[in-house]
Order: structure tokens, then sequence, then C-alpha cells
């Protein structure tokens, strides 16, 4: 009797430790799933073209040049849970970041958005290459008055136009503050109504 006494909350670390460990591990999965999907995205969406830098940034969302906070530069304090206290930016609808925040969050449960960090794109950083990076922290429960640390689970995922290649840029709007009115290059009509960037003489 006494060696259960013992025996039995031992067993039941154990098996809330293995349970710990599998479920990081698929959390950590689907964090980098998240990294690749949106990294995909970026390379996909991201502006290029445009009216000036200004609404190039604009368009791509990072004209206000502040993102996530990245949690992976903090060292985390389960008391108070500092990680949560960071800054979070909000993207103007319509912009490839908002994009990017909107789906890494749509993988995750409502629950789990405070702890979800997507900082903003670096460009170019490996091989001319964008860079997205994913951070989700998962607190632990306490077990028998022990607190575990808080793991961090980060992803990086990569995407974006090589500047090297001669490929077509993805064009933003033709003027600062017209994002959400279809003020596209490509859109542009002259006097007669006709798109003067995008001919389609067979009108088909």
């Amino acid at each position: 009797m006494t060696e259960m006494v013992f025996l039995i909350p031992l067993l039941f670390i154990l098996g809330a430790g293995v349970l710990a460990v599998a479920y990081a591990c698929l959390q950590g999965i689907k964090v980098q799933q998240a990294a690749n999907l949106v990294a995909r995205i970026q390379g996909q969406e991201r502006v290029a073209g445009g009216f000036n830098l200004q609404t190039i940034n604009q368009d791509n969302g990072v004209a206000a040049n502040s993102g996530d906070k990245d949690p992976t530069l903090l060292t985390l304090d389960p008391t108070n849970q500092n990680w949560r206290t960071l800054p979070k930016s909000q993207p103007s609808q319509g912009t490839v970041y908002a994009k990017i925040k909107k789906e890494v969050h749509d993988m995750f449960d409502a629950s789990d958005a405070p702890d979800i960090f997507v900082p903003q794109p670096k460009y170019g950083l490996v091989g001319y290459s964008d860079q997205v990076k994913v951070v989700r922290i998962w607190q632990p429960p306490e077990i028998f008055g022990y607190q575990i640390p808080p793991i961090m689970l980060s992803a990086t995922g990569y995407g974006g136009e090589d500047s090297h290649m001669y490929g077509l840029v993805r064009w933003g709007s033709t003027a600062y503050s017209s994002l959400g009115n279809n003020g596209k290059f490509w859109s542009q009509r002259d006097s007669g109504g006709s798109h003067p960037n995008l001919q389609n003489p067979n009108h088909d």
C-alpha cells in the first residue's frame, strides 16, 4: 500500500509528461504548417509595384512598420505570462500582412489567439526570398503545485520572388490611400472608359 501511494502519483506525472510532449510536438507541426502556408501567400501576393514605395508598403500592410513583437527575443516568465503583454498590430483589411495573420489564426483555436505571434515578413533574407515567422507559446498546466515552464514553438517559412529573375511583379494601388477602392494599376480607365493597361482587343 505504501508503495502504491508513491507509485500512483509518479505514474500520473509520467503520463502527464508524455501527453504534454505529444501535444507540444503536434502544435509544433501545426506552427510549421502555418509558416509554410503564409510564406506561400507572401510569395504569391506580395505587392512589388505601385505608385511609390509608401503605396507599396500600404498594400502589403507594412506601412506602419510595426507588426507583432517577436517573443523569441523575450525571456518567458510563467508567473505573469509576460508574453501576453507584447503589442500586436492590426494591419488594414485587404493587405497581404492582414491575410497572413488571419490565415495563421484560423489554423488555431480562438482561445490560442493571445499566444500566437506573426511578426511582419522580412524581405530578401535568404537567397533573396522573404522570411515569415510564426510563434506559438503554450503554457502547460500546473501539476501537483509544480509549474512547467512555457514552451515556445517557432517556425519560419520562406517565399517571395527572386529579384534576379525576370518576372512580372504584382502591382498595387495607383495612389496612396486608395486601398480598397479598386485603384489598381491594371484597372485604370481612360476618358473613354477603356482599360489602357489591360489590353483586350478581342473583348473575350
